[in-house]
């Protein structure tokens, strides 16, 4: 039995443009050509389309570890809460340290492939329509596979690809595409829920949007456009801002795309948005831990308000309708029981920390039933509110993650926080951003946090002075910058947009839109003049 949805051919607009020099960055494997229609000439380098996933961190543990990190879940769940699933990297192998296939298999890499490909053309039908040639990569739920599209010239493609289809079959390339064969070990509902979005995000820019699906019994194949793009290691280090600006105006305007539907993608990381750095063109992928934000399922249990189009993160109240030990004799809202939840409430939550327990460990009995919340994400990559375990997150977890993508790109260092646990994650955030920030954060989040960790800056840094701690030649202008001065400005402005992406306080992060209207991010007149050309 087979059953197969509509293809559907549809617009995926091209990345803004940017005036370059001389490119910096190394040649790719193989050479090819490029296009977010995965046209190219037949044989020529693929990219990895895919993630590595690996099992789930355990869920929390209201104890003092060995870190001296307390954490104590004021709230109760209701008790048929379930956890989210969960990606994490662990150590990383040989292999996983690059997002490309290996450049050369051996002999019996090779096999294992020709076989896995062999086995799947035998067991789904509607497989003979793509000619496989390569597995980009294979994680938890899925592997990815690059094809050549043999019908691609049956169908009208001008929407997408901006190409008159050719009638001399001789000229005809090779049109690739990525294959993701989704396991069984998947949920029917997350296989869904995955399409689903999809298909919904199939119009907005930078976004690898679905083609088609077909499936035999139960096995599923999700058609998306090819996209080349290179290791993020091989770029991160010598990116100039002028290609870092064209990198988060692609990202950014996915987000926007995305947020705009309340679609939070949940895993946005540099292996999940695949870069090209020769041609300025970005793409977000793999949708499989992403959600819908429902506003009519918002709780109402932490200090902040459910999102509004005025408002895209909320904003920071005295929430009165749920318990809070904040709310007792020494707690930070102590003052503001029974009062006005508004504005007296955001300033004394934001100007005070919260009395350290009487008594510094947990009670071995705790009858309390454990807090669940969605944890979905990448390690290093998980804002604040998803490691306090928050049961009310928004959007603004995407809007962390591209920030930390950004302190990476400008420190230099990656990945930047490697914690092996959420406890750890929150030390790590302290060491950047200060205990205070994050005593603060807990209790937004109606959490209570105390650590007995000596810190040698409790206080934490700033972003920039922590970018010139980590990266002190950042400020040096490269040799032949034709205006110094300029270059100076522009790195102070990519600190900013950083800064703003990672507030600690969700309801004071940037949104996708005020990110693309930042200063760093605006077109200078020579790139207004290419992005026009190019849309034109």
């Amino acid at each position: 039995m087979e059953a197969r949805m509509v293809d559907s051919r549809s617009q995926s607009p091209m990345a803004y443009a940017s005036s370059r020099a001389a490119s910096p960055y190394p040649p790719p494997v193989s050479p090819s050509e490029h296009g977010l229609s995965g046209a190219e000439e037949h044989g020529e380098q693929e990219g990895d389309y895919s993630h590595k996933h690996q099992p789930p961190y355990a869920t929390f543990s209201r104890t003092v570890g060995e870190s001296g990190l307390l954490i104590d879940m004021d709230e109760e769940e209701d008790e048929d809460a379930e956890e989210e699933d969960v990606e994490d990297e662990g150590p990383p192998s040989s292999e996983e340290l690059s997002s490309e296939p290996p450049p050369q298999r051996s002999e019996g890499e090779w096999e294992r492939i020709d076989e896995e490909i062999r086995e799947m053309e035998a067991s789904v039908e509607g497989i003979s329509n793509y000619e496989v040639i390569d597995k980009l990569g294979e994680g938890t739920f899925s592997s990815v596979y690059k094809a050549v599209d043999r019908d691609h010239y049956l169908f009208d493609n001008y929407i997408w690809t901006g190409k008159v289809p050719s009638v001399n079959r001789r000229r005809q390339k090779s049109v690739y595409v990525a294959l993701k064969r989704i396991y069984v070990t998947s949920s029917p509902s997350r296989i869904l829920n995955e399409l689903e979005l999809m298909e919904d995000l199939r119009h907005c820019q930078h976004i690898a949007y679905l083609i088609t699906a077909f499936r035999t019994h139960d096995q599923i194949i999700a058609v998306m456009p090819y996209s080349r793009h290179s290791d993020f290691r091989e770029y991160y280090r010598i990116m100039p801002l002028s290609d870092l600006k064209c990198y988060f105006r692609c990202l950014f305007g996915a987000l926007e795309g995305a947020h705009a539907l309340n679609i939070i993608h949940r895993d946005v990381k540099p292996a999940n948005f695949l870069y090209d750095p020769r041609s300025g063109e970005g793409t977000l992928c793999d949708f499989g831990l992403a959600e819908r934000f429902e506003p009519q399922e918002w709780r109402g249990k932490c200090h902040h308000t459910c999102p509004t189009k005025e408002l895209p993160h909320g904003k920071v109240v005295a929430n009165q309708h749920v318990y809070s030990s904040h709310m007792e004799p020494g707690g930070a809202l102590y003052e503001n029981r029974g009062k006005s939840s508004t504005a007296s409430g955001a300033a004394n939550l934001k100007r005070r920390a919260m009395a350290p327990p009487e008594r510094i460990g947990y009670n071995k009995e705790d009858a309390r039933p454990g807090v669940r919340a969605n944890r979905a994400g990448t390690r290093g990559f998980r804002a604040p509110e998803v490691l306090l375990k928050c049961q009310d997150q928004t959007p603004a977890l995407d809007i962390w993650s591209a920030g930390i993508i950004l302190l990476a790109f400008l420190t230099k260092r990656f990945p930047l926080f490697n914690s092996n646990d959420d406890i750890e994650a929150l030390l790590e955030l302290m060491v950047v951003f200060g205990k205070k920030r994050i005593n603060q954060a807990a209790i937004l989040h109606n959490r209570v946090m105390h650590s007995t960790v000596p810190l040698a800056n409790a206080d934490g840094y700033r972003i920039p002075d922590f970018v010139l701690k980590m990266n002190p030649a950042i400020l040096d202008t490269p040799a032949g910058h034709p205006d110094p001065e300029l270059y100076t400005q522009e790195v102070h402005q990519a600190m900013d947009l950083a800064r703003a992406c990672l507030q600690t306080d969700l309801t004071r992060r940037y949104n996708a839109r005020e990110a693309l209207s930042h200063p760093f991010l605006q077109l200078d007149d020579d790139e207004e003049v290419m992005r026009n050309a190019r849309e034109f």
